[in-house]
């Protein structure tokens, strides 16, 4: 059944001829020569991939990656199939491309990211050409950036392969990080750990039902609360402590816990709640990065958010808590006191679903947008984890092989757009991780439709990013005198990557 799957979603890929379905197996070989001439009237009607086809003769391109989990170790070019939907649709894919435009993709894996960043710096700045494409998490390919050695992917001339403007390239980000004109990395349909970074708040039903928190506020679950723009901090945090549960004298954040925590936090929620309420650390304007954290509205959010996260009757913070309990792995054991039952909310990104622990949890949990500021606030916002959302980019040593290099990442989009993503989104992140629970599949919709990233957060200007948890970590609000502080550092780091922008 999984590989008639397979050469159904295929048969949508237009405009490819019959070898690409060898990956599939020999099964249902009849109804793909009988599919021949209506895969072709397709491709004319609805265009099909945007690039003229051409034949770049077996060429080879090297994607270097991180191998931490396992969406990152196969959605580029796994190396055999393994029934999995992902795995299989990212096989598939870079079988299609190989056959029909001559482009092996070769996925290289690294030990980890900073390797990828560290092999990178040493290929790029001896003129090594050994790999074609680096792909990891936005924060270290910034990095690269600030030096100077990544190419600008809205600025090409020698060919014009990669359109950042096609829906299969993620907006926001092409929207939300370029400077001056400038892209040096992206991501969207060509890869799915992006969204696997996507932040979002798992909570237990059990929990919330038991405690009738969704009929405190006239509705039968919390997703009825999220469908009607009503889902807020102050509600979130009085839910919280309706549910906390202390079961000795005092709370203890561990595995083996028999308390009930309200919220089992870490510090970077510290951001993500500024974020989510619709508040960043900075903003373009006229095509630079201003400084908005010492505005009104960014104060009046972070203090709350403050006070949520340093309420010790109902929050435990996995760096502070976590370690105080002596835990050596505080982010796998906040996942673990979650998936055991004792909390009621737990900020995470997406990719927590498809974590052991949480596969194995003897609970059942549901998903929600991060709530919003207050009632005025329109939308949900959504930011991603600047450490874990991957993005493709190519160095400036790629000068052999840089035209099919171009041509391989947009068909990796194109192609990731057909069939990668649908096997991600709505089979294995829907469907398979939260089976039977339609209103979770509408509110990972709303989580997904207003993501948003911050440069300032994937940049990292003057160490910015680290502004909200130092507060936290530090135990007392000091908003104004830390800005005083580091105002200057932020601005600096911010006006020296312009101006490198400026001199190209």
């Amino acid at each position: 059944m999984k590989n008639i799957f397979r050469i159904l979603c295929i048969l949508l890929v237009a405009c490819f001829t019959l070898t690409a379905f060898a990956a599939c197996g020999d099964k249902e070989d009849e109804s793909v020569t009988s599919s021949e001439e209506q895969k072709v009237e397709t491709s004319e009607d609805e265009g099909g991939f945007r690039l003229e086809k051409k034949d770049f003769g077996d060429v080879t391109i090297k994607v270097l990656t991180d191998k931490t989990n396992d969406f990152l170790a196969c959605e580029i070019a796994p190396l055999e199939l393994n029934t999995e939907p992902v795995n299989d649709a990212a096989y598939d894919r870079a079988t299609l491309i190989s056959q029909e435009y001559g482009i092996t993709i070769e996925q290289v894996h690294a030990e980890n990211q900073s390797k990828v960043i560290e092999t990178a710096r040493e290929m790029i700045t001896t003129n090594t050409d050994e790999y074609q494409i680096y792909c990891a998490a936005v924060y270290y390919l910034a990095i690269l950036s600030v030096e100077d050695m990544f190419v600008d992917l809205a600025n090409i001339t020698q060919n014009d392969y990669i359109d950042l403007k096609q829906p299969y390239w993620d907006q926001a980000i092409v929207n939300d990080l370029s400077l001056l004109g400038s892209t040096y990395f992206a991501t969207g349909d060509a890869l799915v750990t992006d969204d696997e970074a996507t932040w979002a708040i798992f909570y237990n039903k059990d929990i919330a039902d038991n405690n009738h928190l969704a009929e405190a506020y006239d509705a039968t679950t919390l997703y009825q609360i999220v469908s009607r723009g009503d889902w807020t901090l102050d509600m979130m945090h009085e839910m919280a402590k309706t549910a906390t549960n202390v079961t000795g004298g005092t709370m203890e954040f561990s595995v083996d816990t028999d308390d009930t925590w309200g919220l089992a936090a870490q510090c970077y929620d510290s951001y993500a709640f500024t974020v989510g309420a619709d508040q960043s650390i900075t903003r373009i304007e006229n095509d630079v990065p201003v400084i908005t954290i010492g505005e009104e509205a960014n104060i009046n959010a972070y203090d709350k958010v403050f006070t949520i996260l340093t309420d010790k009757q109902c929050t435990g913070i996995a760096e502070i808590d976590g370690r105080a309990a002596g835990s050596s792995d505080v982010y796998g054991d906040q996942i673990t006191l979650f998936a055991n039952g004792h909390a009621l909310f737990m900020p995470y990104r997406v990719a927590a679903a498809s974590m052991q622990q949480m596969r194995e949890a003897d609970i059942r949990y549901g998903i929600l947008p991060m709530p919003k500021l207050d009632d005025k606030q329109d939308d949900y916002s959504s930011t991603i984890t600047v450490y874990w959302c991957s993005a493709l980019a190519i160095p400036a040593s790629n000068v052999e092989k840089f035209d099919a290099t171009c041509y391989a990442m947009e068909a990796l989009a194109y192609y990731g757009q057909e069939t990668l993503t649908p096997e991600y989104y709505e089979r294995t992140l829907k469907y398979k991780r939260f089976p039977d629970d339609d209103e979770a599949a509408e509110s990972l919709d709303l989580i997904f439709k207003n993501k948003s990233y911050d440069i300032g957060a994937v940049f990292n200007f003057g160490s910015m990013l680290s502004f909200y948890t130092d507060i936290l970590l530090s135990g007392s609000n000091s908003h104004a005198s830390t800005l005083e502080a580091k105002q200057s550092s932020y601005q600096s780091a911010i006006d020296s990557f312009v101006e490198m922008l400026r001199a190209e």
